[in-house]
């Protein structure tokens, strides 16, 4: 599929987009059917024309800054997980940042009653990518 869909998907610049860039770069892939090569299946045969397409598809998606980092990367999956490993932070002290920064969201100091959702779905959002359970409950209260 050539698509100009690409425009759409945020520059990766490193960890504070991280999660945008991932969720709307992977569905590019989806929509051109190249999501294969970043996470392949077992028994998937690699073709390598399209692994570089895919590959290059990604590195377009990338902010030229971070090229340094994923100069030397074979395949798209590499690629992927490479990205992966450097931004998306998992760890315990993120839990923490999310779950305060979840805690302390207030309706008075945003905007608008949707801004004051997104922000709460959002951060309950980052916090199931981390590993840690927020129950709609949780999300709730």
């Amino acid at each position: 599929m050539n698509s100009n869909y690409i425009t759409s998907v945020p520059k990766l610049k490193g960890g504070e987009n991280y999660y945008e860039w991932c969720f709307a770069t992977e569905n590019l892939l989806v929509l051109d059917g190249m999501d294969k090569y970043i996470k392949p299946p077992a028994g998937f045969e690699i073709k390598p024309a399209e692994d570089a397409k895919t590959k290059a598809k990604l590195i377009l998606t990338i902010d030229p800054a971070l090229y340094v980092h994923i100069r030397n990367t074979g395949s798209s999956a590499e690629l992927w997980t490479k990205l992966k490993t450097m931004f998306d932070d998992t760890g315990f002290s993120r839990k923490i940042t999310l779950l305060r920064h979840l805690i302390s969201i207030r309706l008075n100091s945003c905007d608008s009653m949707a801004t004051y959702v997104i922000q709460i779905v959002e951060t309950a959002q980052r916090l199931n990518d981390t590993g840690f359970t927020i129950t709609d409950e949780w999300v709730g209260s």
